[in-house]
């Protein structure tokens, strides 16, 4: 079964009440399935291995935020979110959690040690320092300068080591590298200071060499020069580009018209050829007074021929001219084009000229602000490296102190057995829910087949369970369950049937099936129900493969429809009574080779509609209509078919083919009849409890 049926019946055909009616009938499925799920989820989730977690508090506040060398240098340190931020990041980088690691000599533990395949450990420090970082979590606390570290594990103890000494290794790791920072910067500032010098020589030799090298004496007027170059080849671009879009289009014109003189004639560039429309004017001339002449004379009359001669020379001059206007036209196109290419090199040219001056100015500045910046920072570090308070800037710090210490948890964190248990119950009861709902629905063609026939507006007549088995004769007979179910919807479907029968004179009626029918049982159980009403008559016209005379326990040469179209017997040799009830049946009679021929014959439809005023009601069995035409042929006789559908044997398929072919030739189709229905005795379970002596009135 394909996802667009599922889909199908989760859109349309099951509602509320056929969700209810599903729960209750799958209750205990479904109670047996949450149950197991759920004592699975609770058992896996109390095997989990209990997790304690710890947590210390820690201040990164600083004595200073800024550290000032000159007005015109921004500050060195990032602010105070940043600052945060990077401290986080430094907790968290290897080397720190190295230190860690080997101050509380994790890497000793049972669980920090490295698990071999062999299910054997070896201690291995790295191992060590990753576990350590992916259970540790920083967090800040809103508002301040404090950090949260938590740390989770196994074992309780481990947890407040770690969190414990995470503090204090950072502090040790943050004075150790400012101190080296501050001596590392006094020496980088006398390095710096004699760099400068020698890159200020640098930056001015530079300077002279690249004005010098490229000619840049003026370098403004040339860019400007080079700028008016450009503007006048753009203009000059405009007006060629009006004039090459107005040849292109005569050209597409001339090609669109692909010869035809008239079509080249309302072309507006040929059209004003002096030339050419005097000529024009001469061969409308000449055309009317053909015109007026084969008015008076006969086309041979050496009149018209002289003026046709006339005419025709005229066409040849104008054709000739015509051509030599569209050449010239052509040649004139390809100049245009010529001039374009030459002004887009030119401007190419003048462009690339340009960006080589923009590039050199770009250059120009670069270099002019390198020789300004280093000065201005020499400068700067001259003045500044004399004053002692840069020391001291140097020589503050930040302030680190740990606010919370973390004691020895006593109560794991997880995993969390109650909320695992609702979770698993509550995932096991929509997860059975959905599972046996979609094994359902997969397997509901009858739901499926609702919808289809909905979709093209078929009624459903009726709904037939599996016929009743065929008890041995005895003389008490008592009638099962399953043959009182049987004959109540045989008794609905012809009801139906009559209803519809009493809106539209329906009183022949044929019966097809969706897919090749074995036997013709229910066709007849629907023609004997109608009998004990009225006046019935049931025809095997199943010319294919006749059933009904082998349901009724008839030889195969038994006369029938074959024989009385033939005009060999007369009808009433042609039909028999079933039994002492009102039906008469007429079997197929001797299979034709061509069944055809019979059924399309005038006789057949005027033997249809003889019938009406004898039977009250004639039922008509015919092929299938999946594989046979001749249902659509039998139609055009019969005031209405009824389709039967096999719900074990028929697909979607099937049915759809069936009921397109149906409609699409026009049949007067009434309903479809579902056969083999399951579980149809619950819907009338009522009807089991009443005392009934027959199974059909």
């Amino acid at each position: 079964m394909s996802l667009d049926n599922v889909s199908s019946n989760f859109s349309g055909g099951f509602d509320f009440t056929d969700l209810i009616t599903f729960l209750w009938q799958k209750k205990l499925r479904i109670v047996i399935s949450v149950s197991i799920l759920t004592a699975l989820g609770t058992f896996y989730v109390k095997s989990l291995p209990k997790i304690y977690s710890a947590s210390s508090t820690i201040l990164l506040s600083e004595k200073n935020e800024k550290l000032s060398i000159g007005g015109n240098l921004t500050s060195v340190t990032k602010p105070e979110d940043n600052k945060i931020d990077t401290y986080i990041e430094l907790i968290k980088s290897k080397l720190l959690a190295r230190k860690v690691v080997e101050n509380l000599k994790l890497h000793e533990r049972e669980e920090f040690k490295k698990k071999l395949a062999d299910g054997g450990t070896v201690i291995e420090i790295d191992n060590a320092v990753n576990k350590l970082l992916k259970h540790l979590k920083l967090s800040k606390i809103a508002n301040t300068d404090m950090l949260k570290v938590t740390y989770e594990s196994e074992l309780a103890v481990t947890t407040a080591d770690v969190v414990n000494e995470i503090g204090p290794t950072f502090f040790e790791f943050e004075r150790l590298s400012h101190q080296k920072q501050v001596n590392e910067t006094t020496r980088w500032l006398d390095e710096q200071l004699l760099a400068l010098s020698t890159r200020l020589d640098i930056a001015e030799t530079e300077l002279e060499n690249f004005m010098q090298e490229n000619g840049l004496i003026d370098l403004e007027s040339q860019i400007e020069l080079v700028k008016t170059e450009i503007t006048k080849l753009i203009e000059h671009r405009l007006v060629v580009g009006k004039e090459l879009s107005s040849s292109e289009s005569t050209i597409k014109q001339i090609q669109n018209a692909k010869g035809d003189r008239k079509q080249l004639m309302q072309i507006p560039a040929i059209l004003n050829d002096e030339l050419i429309r005097t000529m024009s004017a001469e061969l409308f001339k000449t055309e009317l007074m053909l015109d007026e002449l084969s008015k008076r004379y006969e086309h041979k009359h050496h009149k018209i021929i002289a003026i046709q001669g006339t005419a025709d020379a005229i066409t040849q001059n104008l054709d000739r001219s015509l051509q030599k206007v569209v050449d010239s036209l052509i040649q004139d196109d390809q100049s245009i084009k010529n001039r374009a290419n030459e002004l887009e090199q030119q401007l190419e040219a003048a462009r690339v000229k340009h960006a080589a001056l923009g590039a050199h100015e770009i250059d120009l500045a670069s270099l002019r602000r390198k020789t300004l910046a280093t000065q201005k920072l020499y400068d700067v570090f001259l003045t500044r490296l004399q004053e002692a308070e840069i020391l001291r800037d140097l020589d503050a710090g930040d302030e680190f102190s740990v606010i919370d210490y973390a004691q020895v948890p006593h109560k794991h964190i997880k995993p969390r057995v109650m909320l695992g248990a609702v979770f698993s119950l509550i995932f096991s009861s929509i997860f059975s829910i959905g599972f046996w709902l979609i094994i359902h629905l997969i397997a509901d063609k009858h739901t499926r087949f609702k919808q289809l026939l909905a979709k093209h507006g078929v009624l459903i007549l009726g709904e037939i369970p599996r016929p009743p088995k065929k008890q041995a004769k005895t003389k008490s007979k008592r009638v099962t369950k399953k043959e009182l179910f049987y004959a109540d919807a045989i008794r609905s479907l012809r009801s139906e049937l009559v209803v519809h029968a009493n809106n539209a004179a329906i009183r022949t009626i044929a019966i097809t099936h969706v897919s090749e029918n074995t036997n013709s049982a229910l066709t007849i159980d629907i023609a004997e129900s109608f009998s004990y009403i009225e006046k019935s008559l049931l025809i095997d016209c199943n010319l294919r493969s006749p059933q009904i005379g082998k349901v009724c326990e008839r030889d195969s040469l038994t006369p029938g429809l074959t024989n009385y179209l033939g005009r060999r017997l007369s009808f009433g040799e042609c039909k028999f009574q079933n039994g002492h009830s009102q039906l008469h049946v007429m079997p197929s009679g001797p299979v034709p080779n061509d069944p055809l021929m019979y059924l399309t014959n005038s006789k057949f439809y005027d033997f249809i509609q003889k019938l009406k005023k004898v039977y009250k009601r004639t039922i008509i069995e015919t092929p299938h209509v999946t594989g046979y035409n001749d249902v659509l042929v039998i139609s055009k006789s019969v005031d209405a078919v009824v389709l039967l559908c096999d719900l074990e044997s028929a697909d979607n398929q099937d049915l759809t083919e069936a009921i397109q072919r149906l409609l699409n030739a026009g049949v007067p189709i009434l309903g479809v009849v579902f056969e083999r229905v399951k579980n149809i005795n619950r819907k009338r379970s009522a009807i089991g409890k009443m005392k009934i002596a027959r199974v059909i009135d």
